[in-house]
């Protein structure tokens, strides 16, 4: 299955100056991230990457990237249909950023796992709108905030139509 994972504020904020919001403030959306992408293949473009800095382990990691060079422990592409083809057999594919590569990815996949936060940050990168024309939320599991996690947040399904 071809799905999106994205975490974004209440106005679809997903990152600035190359890092999430709030990189160490939802310790919950980074152990869902893990718990779904482990023995998957996860899909990211370049800025991504750079961004988390390394090959995560106990997944397959594909990078879209027109001009890089190779990188160790990574499947390096051109384009999003290459990502796809380079997912193993029997593996979901995760699409992870960043915002052009959402852009991309949004009309091939059948999918969006969304950690939706509640707060408004200074993104200078968003998701896509998510159209309730396309897409209808499944389920939906609200959670406030505690001693670890700063903000309330959602972790919302949305499947397409």
């Amino acid at each position: 299955m071809k799905m999106i994972l994205v975490a974004y504020d209440k106005n679809y904020g997903i990152g600035a100056h190359n890092d999430l919001l709030w990189p160490r403030d939802l310790p919950a959306d980074l152990q869902r991230f893990k718990l779904l992408t482990t023995g998957h293949a996860i899909i990211m473009g370049r800025k991504t990457y750079d961004s988390i800095g390394r090959a995560l382990p106990m997944r397959q990691n594909i990078v879209i990237s027109r001009d890089g060079p190779a990188i160790e422990g990574v499947t390096t592409v051109a384009s999003l249909e290459e990502a796809y083809a380079a997912v193993k057999p029997g593996k979901h594919s995760f699409v992870i950023g960043g915002g052009q590569i959402y852009v991309l990815a949004i009309d091939s996949v059948e999918r969006i796992l969304a950690t939706e936060v509640d707060g408004s940050f200074s993104a200078d990168v968003f998701f896509p709108r998510i159209s309730s024309n396309v897409w209808h939320e499944t389920s939906r599991e609200h959670h406030l905030a505690d001693e670890r996690n700063k903000y309330n947040y959602d972790f919302v399904t949305y499947d397409r139509r």
